[in-house]
């Protein structure tokens, strides 16, 4: 059963809806391919299908009504500049120092105080997985960290 829905919430999976379906529209021209080697239209055809079911789950979530208060600025404009942080970085500074740099500019965008050990375990973990799914696995010529970063910091050229 739809719940009731404010408007914004209503027009929001909508948007996503449409954005879901034109990844589909866009992908079902493509060659899909095989599983052992797929084609160009695989990858917006999925992702078109996940993000057309997340929308329509949008419109069945069942919440509870609560008082949001003001929009959170703050938190809008760190996430923003972590996720920019994390692109600027990733090439320069290598793969650890940019996930470190997403992960703290996330965190100093919660209201809440998050405990340094938490901080330093969640870069840790993040730097794992980022490494043996980007590096490892996808095989992405990204460094851990850049050669120029560690002459910079050993003072060697």
């Amino acid at each position: 059963m739809i719940r009731k829905n404010d408007l914004s919430e209503v027009l929001f999976a909508f948007v996503i809806i449409a954005f879901g379906l034109f990844l589909v529209y866009s992908g079902i021209d493509l060659s899909i391919g095989k599983m052992s080697r797929i084609g160009p239209g695989f990858l917006p055809l999925c992702l078109g299908v996940i993000i057309t079911v997340l929308g329509i789950g949008i419109l069945f979530e069942r919440q509870e009504k609560r008082d949001d208060g003001p929009p959170n600025l703050r938190g809008l404009a760190l996430i923003t500049l972590a996720i920019g942080a994390f692109a600027a970085l990733v090439e320069t500074t290598g793969l650890f120092p940019a996930t470190a740099a997403l992960v703290i500019l996330t965190a100093l965008a919660n209201h809440e105080r998050i405990r340094p050990l938490t901080l330093l375990g969640t870069i840790i973990g993040l730097c794992v997985v980022g490494y043996l799914l980007f590096v490892a696995a996808l095989q992405l010529p990204f460094k851990p960290i850049s050669p120029d970063l560690i002459s910079w910091f050993t003072g060697t050229s």
